[in-house]
């Protein structure tokens, strides 16, 4: 069994439960239609350990046991970094799950003014990227759009990930 675990921001836990719906064999789901045939019979072999919504740095530091940098930007109680910086919090957090847990795949998110960032760590692998949209925490401009497109391009690396390096 493939092991994947997830502490996620932007993505509210998103692709760690499309993962755990896609490989657990629900019937309907959200981003069903990002699974082809065959994804859906290799994600057969994958079990989610967990999937965590994480906005908080204080979250992420405790559960994580890591040290995040002081956000660019006030924001509440979540965590709001520029695009720089959220490419450096997703990898940290990526990379503190999978010291902690020793899963196969971990995945980190993180947005704040920007694309936001996403990391894949795998046993062999750092994988960091963006989502396709820009956004802005703090205004609310495109974060559902950004959110979208942070869980539908986490799925497809995930995908091709899963297939290039395990199957």
């Amino acid at each position: 069994m493939i092991t994947v675990a997830t502490a996620e921001c932007f993505t509210h836990a998103n692709i760690g439960l499309t993962i755990h719906k896609a490989s657990s064999g629900y019937e309907n789901f959200e981003y069903k239609y990002l699974f082809s045939d065959e994804d859906l019979r290799l994600i057969k072999n994958v079990k989610v350990l967990v999937s965590m919504f994480v906005p908080s740095i204080y979250g992420a530091e405790k559960l994580l046991d890591v040290k995040l940098p002081e956000p660019d930007y006030n924001y509440k109680y979540a965590k709001a970094y520029s695009e720089e910086k959220d490419l450096e919090v997703a990898k940290l957090m990526a990379n503190s799950l999978k010291k902690k847990l020793n899963a196969n795949i971990c995945i980190g998110t993180t947005a704040g003014i920007g694309r936001g960032a996403i990391c894949i760590v795998t046993d062999y692998n750092i994988y960091l990227f963006t989502s396709d949209v820009y956004a802005n925490l703090l205004t609310f401009e495109n974060v559902k759009e950004r959110q979208k497109s942070g869980i539908e391009k986490g799925i497809k690396k995930f995908l091709e990930i899963l297939k290039k390096e395990y199957f």
